[in-house]
């Protein structure tokens, strides 16, 4: 049939921007119909379509798709934490000391709980470390979605924000100390030992700083509209990606510490009030399919407990310091004990930071993987219900939202 020869050939194969039409379209889909007819955050109905089309369950979009519409979740990654950078005021933590006191002692408090708790079931030290390092952070594309849903603003959200994104330097720091371990553990040379991490921290801080300078000259140079900032900083953070990545460097550390940096070093005040609007959901709703896609449920029988006492170890471990401090950070223990459920989040920088170790370390997949995806699994739908309504008990959401 060579007369026919202009038809596709069967069966069609489809392409990464077919699932990611597919994608796109249920995720949105899904998300408004948990936000009409459940009243929840849409983040959950991202991460479901995302769980129920990837290989984990359904298989309709395969590992190797998921691997290579990755690029989209560094750009949703990327603008979420440049965008939570940008909101942390450096100067309210000089105000109130105290606030920065309840974050180091949530972040403290929540490493040794997890890594006791792992030791208590015969994790090695390197590995219940790995651990704790995971449940330090809070997923800060849950919490900036959440706040974004809502149009959340007040005391609580703020402080939500804030202890988010110390958790996410806190604990991207904390793993290039940990990749200095396993060097250790490979008997590595102590030069390894020592140099990787130094290059990690003091690469990503030396290259945000180099694009915060260049952003800010930028918007010198063509003023104050808030379109040509948007594409202006959009560029300039994929480029931050693009770098670290070549370089070798924390992603996650470059692209928030540009975001600090960039509001630091802006005395002039020459960003305006910068916020990802519409075109950027896109990116976010795939982030969010895809963090479902990538969760794996497989071993959770035998990884249930280990799971579930991680899960209390960390939640104690966020709520005790803020409530015992709430007093002196000028907060009432209402609110405080909503900032600490609203921290309850992990999903896509857990996962990032769960492979990377992986990838580092394969042992540690025999001895907590399966514990780990379970524990995220759980927190990646529970987390955004706990945000949604922590930022509603304390009366913060915008009242008119569906």
């Amino acid at each position: 049939m060579d007369s026919l020869q202009f038809l596709p050939a069967w069966p069609i194969a489809p392409t990464p921007l077919g699932w990611i039409a597919v994608l796109l379209l249920a995720a949105i889909l899904a998300g408004e119909v948990v936000r009409r007819f459940l009243h929840s955050s849409r983040v959950i109905g991202y991460l479901a379509v995302g769980a129920l089309l990837g290989p984990g369950i359904g298989g309709v979009i395969d590992a190797g798709t998921v691997s290579q519409l990755r690029i989209f979740v560094d750009i949703a990654v990327g603008m979420l934490l440049f965008e939570l950078g940008q909101r942390v005021d450096l100067s309210w933590l000089r105000r109130n000391p105290s606030l920065l006191a309840a974050s180091i002692l949530e972040a403290a408090l929540t490493f040794v709980l997890v890594y006791l708790a792992m030791t208590l079931f015969g994790i090695r030290p390197i590995t219940a470390a790995a651990a704790a390092l995971l449940a330090v952070a809070t997923a800060p594309a849950v919490v900036m979605t959440v706040v974004k849903d809502l149009r959340a603003q007040g005391q609580v959200t703020e402080r939500v924000m804030l202890f988010t994104a110390l958790n996410t330097t806190y604990a991207v720091v904390g793993l290039a100390l940990i990749i200095g371990w396993l060097h250790y553990e490979k008997a590595e040379p102590l030069t390894t030992m020592i140099l990787h991490p130094l290059y990690l921290i003091g690469g990503s801080l030396l290259l945000a700083a180099v694009i915060a300078l260049v952003m800010l000259s930028v918007l010198r140079l063509f003023g104050r509209r808030p379109a040509f900032q948007f594409s202006a900083t959009v560029s300039l953070v994929l480029l931050t990606v693009a770098a670290a990545t070549v370089l070798k460097l924390s992603v996650p550390l470059a692209l928030l510490l540009l975001g600090v940096l960039g509001r630091l070093f802006d005395r002039e005040r020459h960003f305006v009030s910068l916020r990802f609007g519409e075109t950027a959901m896109l990116f976010i709703v795939l982030l969010f399919a895809l963090a479902g896609a990538s969760l794996e449920f497989r071993g959770w029988t035998a990884a249930a407990p280990l799971a579930l006492v991680f899960v209390i170890a960390r939640l104690l471990g966020k709520a005790l310091p803020i409530m015992v401090l709430a007093n002196a950070s000028s907060l009432t223990l209402r609110k405080a004990s909503l900032v600490s459920l609203g921290l309850m989040p992990m999903s896509g920088l857990a996962l990032l930071m769960l492979n990377e170790l992986l990838l580092n370390s394969p042992p540690l997949a025999a001895e907590i993987g399966s514990a780990m995806f379970l524990a995220i699994t759980v927190l990646a739908f529970a987390g955004p219900l706990a945000t949604d309504l922590a930022l509603r008990r304390a009366g913060e959401a915008a009242e008119d939202v569906r």
